[in-house]
């Protein structure tokens, strides 16, 4: 259940939910812009909870590694040797290019890294987005979007969806500006560590 102060974020009337499917097959209108995301779970920290971060597809694999590192306390660090090994076999097992992996990589799972951070999606004012999500967590995920209620074309159905679940939103960019977007399942107290990602709209 949500924290106390986060329900007053999440039940504001500037708080809506993206237009939602749900399905294996799903058709896509070329002339839109389209997204396609995993949600990938990162393990709890000191007094913290896991959260959910978002990936594109094609690095849910990395995400995924980088993970598992995190959750070794007694060996976040790998030699160069061993993180050249890691990158190889990543690369190889997933079609990765091998040097865009060895940069990703960081020696130390715990230090700051691109993949870890809110997702960033861009859009231009006008277009019309298409965001696929897989929840590869093994949690409910509910995505959901702050639009100041001006921004955002979108219908409200509060759909969840369950671990291996594939879900589409559909978003009209009607205004430029920066929209977080949260995990409303999220149980943390901390809004932090709910936050997937934010769509920024330019002009």
């Amino acid at each position: 259940m949500l924290a106390t102060h986060r329900q007053s974020v999440f039940d504001s009337p500037a708080h809506r939910m993206p237009a939602f499917m749900a399905g294996k097959s799903i058709a896509v209108n070329t002339e839109e812009r389209v997204y396609r995301l995993v949600a990938v779970s990162l393990p709890a920290g000191h007094g913290e909870s896991e959260r959910a971060v978002l990936a594109l597809h094609r690095y849910a694999p990395l995400v995924e590694y980088l993970a598992q590192r995190m959750s070794d306390h007694e060996h976040p660090i790998r030699t160069t040797d061993e993180l050249e090994g890691d990158a190889v076999r990543l690369a190889q097992r997933h079609g990765l290019s091998l040097d865009q992996v060895r940069r990703m990589l960081p020696r130390d799972a715990r230090q700051s890294n691109s993949l870890l951070r809110p997702f960033v999606l861009r859009a231009v004012r006008g277009e019309r987005i298409q965001v696929h999500v897989t929840n590869r967590t093994h949690l409910p995920l509910q995505v959901a979007l702050l639009d100041d209620d001006f921004g955002i074309q979108q219908t409200t159905e509060p759909r969840m969806l369950a671990p291996d679940e594939i879900g589409l939103y559909s978003w009209q960019c009607k205004e430029t500006g920066i929209f977080p977007i949260f995990n409303q399942a999220c149980a943390s107290s901390m809004p932090h560590r709910c936050l997937l990602g934010v769509l920024m709209i330019e002009p």
